[in-house]
This record gives C-alpha cells, sequence and structure tokens, in this order.
C-alpha cells in the first residue's frame, strides 16, 4: 500500500472515530514523516523500527509532550490501520509541568493597538475578549453573534450550541460594522479566497504583530485565551463559572490557570 493510500486510510479511520480536523492533520504528520523514515533507512515496520525513529526525534531535542503525541499516533496506526501488534511496547515519558504562556493586559492592548488590519484587530480581541480557541474563530458565523444581549454562541460541528460566552463591549460596534453586510449563515472571518481562514495564517499574524508591538516575551496566539481565562480569575470569577466559560468538560482544565494568578497584596482586603 502506498503512503498516500495508507494516510487516505487514516483519515477514514479518525474521521469515524470523531477526532477534530486538527488531531486528525497532526497525527498525518508525523506518520507520514514515520513512513518516509522506513523508505530512507530501508526498515521493516515494527517496535524497533518506532524506537529508532523517536530516538531520531528525541535528537532535535523535542518536548515530552511532543515525544507522546508521535507515539500516540503511531500507536493510532499500528493498532487501527496496519494491525501488526496489538499496541507498542514503548512506555510514555512524563509530562514536564510548563506554566501557561499568558500576556499582561498592557502588553495585549499594545498588540492591539499595533494592528492595523480590522480583520486581525478583530480576531485578537475576540480571543482575548472572549477567549475564543483558533478553531473557534475560524467557524464562527454571523448567526452566532448576538448583539443584544452581549454573548457570542459556541457550536459544534452539527452546528448545535454548546456553550456562550462574553461578546466584549469594547469592540462591539467595530464587530457589528464588520458584519453588517454580511448573511446570517455566512462566516465572519475569511481569507482573500473567500474561504475559511486557516489557523497557521492567524498564528503568522498573531506573531508578527507581536513583534510590531516589540513584545519580546515568548508567547503565541494560544496566549490570548490563557490570558482572558487568567484575567478573569484574577479578576475573583470563580473556577466553576470560568468552567463553562471556557467550555471545559473536566475541571481540572479549568484549575490549571490558578497557578497563572498574580495575587497582589495590596489588592487583598483584611476580613476584621
Amino acid at each position: 500500500m502506498t503512503t498516500k493510500n495508507i494516510l487516505k486510510k487514516i483519515k477514514q479511520k479518525m474521521l469515524g472515530k470523531k477526532y477534530s480536523e486538527k488531531t486528525i492533520t497532526t497525527y498525518s504528520f508525523y506518520i507520514k514523516k514515520y513512513l518516509d523514515f522506513l523508505k530512507t533507512k530501508k526498515l521493516t515496520d515494527g517496535t524497533k523500527s518506532v524506537e529508532k525513529f523517536l530516538n531520531l526525534q528525541k535528537e532535535k531535542n523535542i518536548s515530552n509532550q511532543t515525544y507522546n503525541l508521535i507515539l500516540n499516533a503511531l500507536n493510532f496506526f499500528y493498532t487501527n490501520v496496519h494491525t501488526i501488534v496489538d499496541k507498542l511496547e514503548i512506555k510514555y515519558r512524563k509530562k514536564t509541568k510548563q506554566r501557561l504562556q499568558t500576556l499582561t493586559n498592557q502588553q495585549i492592548k499594545k498588540i492591539l493597538d499595533n494592528t492595523k488590519n480590522t480583520k486581525h484587530y478583530l480576531i485578537f480581541a475576540l480571543s482575548y475578549g472572549a477567549g475564543l480557541r483558533l478553531n473557534e474563530i475560524t467557524k464562527l458565523r454571523a448567526k452566532d453573534l448576538d448583539f443584544k444581549n452581549n454573548v457570542i454562541k459556541i457550536c459544534n460541528k452539527q452546528n448545535r450550541q454548546v456553550r456562550t460566552t462574553v461578546l466584549p463591549e469594547s469592540i462591539k460596534n467595530k464587530l457589528e460594522e464588520y458584519v453588517f453586510d454580511k448573511r446570517v449563515s455566512s462566516l465572519v472571518f475569511i481569507n482573500s479566497y473567500e474561504k475559511k481562514m486557516s489557523e497557521r495564517s492567524l498564528q503568522q499574524a498573531f506573531t508578527l504583530a507581536r513583534m510590531r508591538a516589540k513584545i519580546n516575551k515568548k508567547s503565541s496566539f494560544q496566549s490570548l485565551r490563557h490570558s482572558f481565562a487568567t484575567h478573569l480569575l484574577e479578576s475573583g470569577l470563580s473556577t466553576k463559572s470560568l468552567q463553562q466559560v471556557l467550555g471545559h468538560k473536566n475541571i481540572r482544565s479549568t484549575q490549571i490557570y490558578q497557578k497563572n494568578i498574580n495575587t497582589n497584596i495590596v489588592n487583598i482586603k483584611s476580613p476584621l
């Protein structure tokens, strides 16, 4: 079976198991790299070849999370597509505990002030002001914006509402003007070809905006959502309420943000 056919079969299997587009893309990327590795090194597939491939990736100083992600992809390949083993007998690496990358309110304001492109400005403002994920922004439709109640409806692939989040008052007028002539079913943000924007293009746009604002702190597009969550907790919002706003199924995913909170002793009042 050719690499192309293998990747096609992987996609079909993953779609059948309702994996997200992002996971399908990531798994396919690493499985293709592995198959190319086998071909280049003229190796037969199996546990020993996987170990050699993983060792090669470790030499590139990948994180433990990335190592485990690659192993997950290859486990899927061998247990669902090329079923020569029940499961690869390779141990996962212990996850390194990393503090989530966040930016201060002032830094984000500086990024927005240096973003002259209206589309990118609104995208960054919605990620920070409403806590939207990258894929939620690319799939956002005009009908999901409730300007009357200042809320944004987040829908799944079946177009069913899964949660609501706040629509920032500060960008309400600008956003309303931006979608004024769009049909209710239209995507809010599209590329120059009038198609859905790619997540990669938004990540690149954010990096350029951060550079223009001369902010050297290590951060990515996802830092906007992380900052949204952290700043809400710092303002006094409960973890349970934040869980609902972020759309986390497990409260533990939300509790991670508690480690990012900076408590200013000046703002604490004695109960006496």
